[in-house]
């Protein structure tokens, strides 16, 4: 009966533990997001990964009460839910016409080898060898037509009007396709940009946002913020450890000092 006794009394410590257990494996999370973050702070356009913590409902748990009854009891946990933040970075003065940045929301539509589409806000574009506006992984910029932007050979510098129309020596050779999504929400990080989650094109639509030639936008990550959350991470991850260490203790002194005169 004492046994049972000690079972009932020390069922809320062995709560804590799940609970700390759960805490630090949503602190794995946000550390690893920091170090994303941390080694993309300089690529342009690249967005932060945003952890946010909530309670989570993990059920009843059971342990068995002096009286020889089991008992239930609420277990609520801890979890990390990560999401993109698709706040503007910074937008820098570059000097390079193949170099892109939008005021507003919108984003760069490219194609990738394999004919996916993918969006994105890195407007650090060159000329391929067959002359097409391209990426620097090599995908292809899109047009208003959807179609691959051709540009003149030796057909003198590239000029770019805010509402995306591109001119060589004052012939328009396309206009570069700035799309809105409806919610970014649904977007995903894929090769070279981000995806539509569930592959809905009917929430894009062309964007009423501006192209600025000659600039750059900067990923939106402050370095000087993700080292401090780094340091908290690492405080609250220490401090969990040591309760789970203090619980198993004195748990371990309880048996011992009371097990035995069951």
């Amino acid at each position: 009966q004492r046994q049972m006794c000690i079972r009932d009394r020390y069922a809320p410590m062995l709560e804590g533990v799940y609970q700390n257990a759960a805490a630090m494996t949503g602190l794995e999370s946000w550390n690893n997001a920091i170090a994303q973050n941390l080694s993309q702070a300089s690529a342009p356009g690249y967005k932060q990964t945003a952890v946010a913590f909530e309670g989570s409902d993990l059920g009843f748990r059971g342990f068995e009460s002096a009286l020889g009854q089991t008992k239930y009891s609420p277990a609520v946990g801890a979890s990390a839910t990560a999401a993109l933040d698709f706040t503007a970075g910074a937008v820098r003065h570059t000097g390079d016409p193949l170099e892109f940045a939008i005021e507003g929301d919108g984003f760069f539509e490219l194609r990738t080898p394999d004919g996916e589409f993918v969006l994105t806000r890195d407007g650090q574009f060159k000329v391929s060898k067959e002359g097409e506006l391209v990426s620097k992984q090599g995908f292809r910029v899109m047009s208003e037509t959807r179609t691959p932007i051709q540009l003149i050979p030796d057909g003198g510098e590239l000029s770019a009007a805010v509402d995306g129309t591109l001119n060589q020596n004052g012939q328009r050779i396309g206009e570069i396709r700035m799309l809105d999504v409806d919610n970014t929400a649904d977007l995903r990080r894929a090769p070279g940009g981000y995806t539509l989650w569930h592959g809905n094109e009917d929430s894009m639509t062309k964007s009423e946002s501006n192209l600025r030639q000659g600039y750059l936008e900067g990923s939106n990550v402050s370095t000087t913020r993700e080292m401090v959350n780094m340091i908290n991470v690492s405080r609250s991850f220490q401090i969990n450890q040591r309760m789970i260490s203090s619980t198993d203790q004195l748990l371990g002194q309880a048996i011992k000092s009371l097990g035995g005169h069951a």
